[in-house]
């Protein structure tokens, strides 16, 4: 049994109310019942608490208890954070070990560590490795001299090219594609002449890559997503591309080969990224932004080609009263027309 007490303990928030009720799931604050423990994400969302069914809710430092005394709270500095670490204490995890499945192909030269789960259907090509404690789900391809690290996870229908370097504990969801050829071609004066793709792709520690991702091996050299980044659906990550550690990359951005994104940026929805262009640390790219040239480090960005945010808002602004100002000029007109 988990208690609240115990909850908690273990995500480091402070307790107001029963710390001796037990707590057996986590869920929605609409949804929860009683035996539930729930989370506030924002304070705008507080009119919800009175109504809720759950017998505990996450807050922030911004609720005062006062105002819920007949609620159990823990009150968190970073509510997100602290709802995260609730909700691994109610994760059921990843199977244990089943070893190689019969119904799989082993090629003889690949290395398989006896305590990964080789499911059905998983295909492992020559010279490839499979290191401890990594779960290949049905219907994964890997690669020739592939490398897969120790403690990942890959669902069905992964593909991992040849050469391919995973590192350790990276989830990578349904459909995504690793190392398939950048695209590149050269004019020949009558057809496209294909540039064979001679790199690599490697991928670092403890990244995430959603589903029916696709990431291009490097023309030459590798394309590399370094360790912790986070890696949303229906992401296109081209040829030669670098992306730094603990970035997010969110659903249906697309990277243009030979740009370089540093550490800690967020590429929001849509984003769209030039060629050759160099984004610097801790950079914010509003959703659709269009990235047509190098960004500093720090900026927040928007629009398309892109500018400072605030630029763009202002931008924004003076659209919004365009058809007013062209009404304002056809009358200028007309008058001095008339005056003339």
């Amino acid at each position: 049994m988990i208690t609240l007490k115990d909850i908690a303990e273990k995500i480091g928030g402070r307790l107001t109310g029963d710390g001796n009720i037990a707590i057996t799931r986590i869920s929605g604050m609409n949804e929860a019942q009683e035996g539930d423990i729930t989370f506030l994400s924002r304070k705008g969302f507080r009119k919800h608490i009175k109504d809720t069914k759950a017998s505990a809710i996450i807050v922030g430092e911004d609720i005062n208890p006062d105002d819920f005394s007949d609620k159990n709270l823990i009150i968190a500095k970073n509510p997100g954070l602290a709802y995260a670490r609730a909700a691994q204490i109610f994760h059921k995890g990843y199977p244990e070990a089943k070893g190689i499945s019969p119904l799989a192909s082993v090629s003889k030269g690949a290395k398989v560590s006896e305590t990964a789960s080789i499911y059905p259907y998983v295909y492992i090509g020559e010279g490839a490795v499979v290191q401890s404690n990594a779960i290949l789900y049905p219907f994964v391809h890997i690669g020739e001299n592939a490398v897969i690290g120790e403690g990942t996870i890959m669902y069905p229908h992964v593909t991992v090219y040849d050469g391919v370097i995973i590192g350790e504990n990276v989830i990578i969801h349904s459909g995504a594609v690793l190392g398939s050829d950048g695209f590149g071609y050269v004019w020949d004066g009558s057809r496209h002449v294909k540039i064979p793709q001679l790199g690599i792709v490697e991928i670092e520690d403890e990244v995430e890559i959603g589903a029916n991702v696709t990431i291009d091996r490097a023309s030459l050299g590798r394309t590399i997503i370094k360790k912790g980044t986070k890696i949303d659906n229906l992401v296109q990550i081209a040829h030669n591309v670098s992306i730094g550690e603990n970035s997010i990359i969110v659903a249906l951005v697309g990277i243009a080969g030979s740009s370089s994104v540093g550490n800690n940026v967020i590429l929001a929805g849509q984003v769209g990224v030039k060629d050759h262009v160099n984004i610097g640390n801790n950079v914010m790219a509003a959703g659709g932004t269009g990235i047509t040239k190098d960004v500093p480090d720090n900026s927040l960005i928007s629009g398309t080609p892109h500018m400072p945010h605030k630029e763009w808002l202002k931008l924004q602004g003076y659209l919004k009263n365009l058809p007013k100002l062209y009404e304002r000029m056809k009358k200028i007109e007309k008058r001095l027309n008339l005056e003339a």
